[in-house]
């Protein structure tokens, strides 16, 4: 018949597909021009059979006497992912979180009958949220240790490092309960906000505790030097939070292009240093006690001893 498979394949092409001609512009917007056959002609094997092909001669041929066709099912394009063949299904959130939504996909795959050659994996945005919370949690772990190693060094003690960094859990504590309150999703921003949480609250532990070690010094009991430290040092501690608290608050409720990303941030700040300041006032002074305690009473022993020996000589 003077034909080929390519001349074949690409009248077929062009008659099923279409070619694409150009483009229509039309108040901003762009539409493809394709020419092609219209639906009701491509729709079925037998419109397919009946397309007409020119040879060399201008002789018209039928596709149906110079081939079979066969229906089948096919990916539309092959891709590869580490030489092996990849189908990719893309879905969008709508008002649903992508964690939630991840773990709804995932139930449903684990009820599914998958055979044995065949992985199935998450990608796309659940794998970059996946790899940024771990960078994350390194950064906050990392964090925490140079915050410790710092006030070691500052306080020359390893318990009062311990004692300062006792309100970060509690701070934490106030970021889910102010994402609860408000009922937002915990995301990477928020995430980002709880590492600079690390380094915000600790300081009015330090200003309490290191007031305490300047009383203590100064000849006061260890319960005595925790009031008077208390009663000193609630002005500075409340002004630093509140300070840090309104400075965040218009982040909070800001309600225009973009708030959704950074809102979470003041969201996370202001509820930790509500959280990390109770702390701060109440538990870190219950703490203090608690642990040097001991310390105390065995120092007041040393020094009744030292005392009594002096008199006996």
């Amino acid at each position: 018949h003077g034909l080929n498979t390519f001349t074949m394949a690409n009248a077929v092409r062009n008659r099923v597909e279409g070619p694409y001609m150009s483009r229509y512009r039309e108040e901003g917007d762009e539409y493809d021009i394709v020419v092609r056959f219209v639906e009701e002609e491509r729709n079925s094997l037998s419109n397919l059979n009946d397309i007409a092909l020119m040879n060399m001669n201008n002789q018209v041929i039928r596709l149906g006497e110079v081939a079979e066709i066969e229906e089948n099912w096919s990916p539309p394009n092959i891709a590869r992912k580490n030489r092996e063949r990849m189908v990719t299904v893309s879905i969008t959130p709508y008002k649903v979180p992508l964690n939630k939504l991840a773990e709804q996909v995932q139930i449903k795959i684990n009820h599914m009958d998958i055979p044995s050659d065949v992985n199935i994996q998450m990608g796309g945005a659940v794998e970059d949220m996946q790899e940024s919370m771990q960078d994350l949690m390194l950064l906050l772990l990392l964090s925490l240790v140079l915050t410790y190693l710092v006030m070691a060094s500052q306080f020359e003690s390893l318990k009062m490092p311990f004692i300062i960094m006792f309100s970060i859990p509690f701070a934490f504590t106030g970021v889910i309960v102010a994402h609860l309150a408000t009922g937002i999703t915990m995301s990477v921003i928020s995430m980002v906000g709880g590492v600079m949480l690390v380094g915000i609250v600790v300081k009015n532990a330090i200003v309490l505790v290191d007031y305490i070690n300047l009383m203590r010094e100064r000849g006061l009991e260890l319960h005595e030097a925790i009031i008077e430290s208390g009663k000193s040092r609630l002005r500075p501690v409340l002004m630093t939070s509140l300070t840090t608290i309104l400075g965040m608050l218009p982040l909070a409720l800001s309600t225009g292009s973009g708030s959704e990303i950074w809102s979470p941030m003041g969201i996370a700040v202001i509820g930790g240093l509500v959280f990390s300041t109770i702390v701060t006032l109440i538990l870190v002074p219950v703490i203090y006690h608690m642990m040097l305690r001991r310390s105390d009473q065995r120092k007041k022993a040393v020094e009744y001893e030292f005392l009594n020996g002096n008199g006996e000589e």
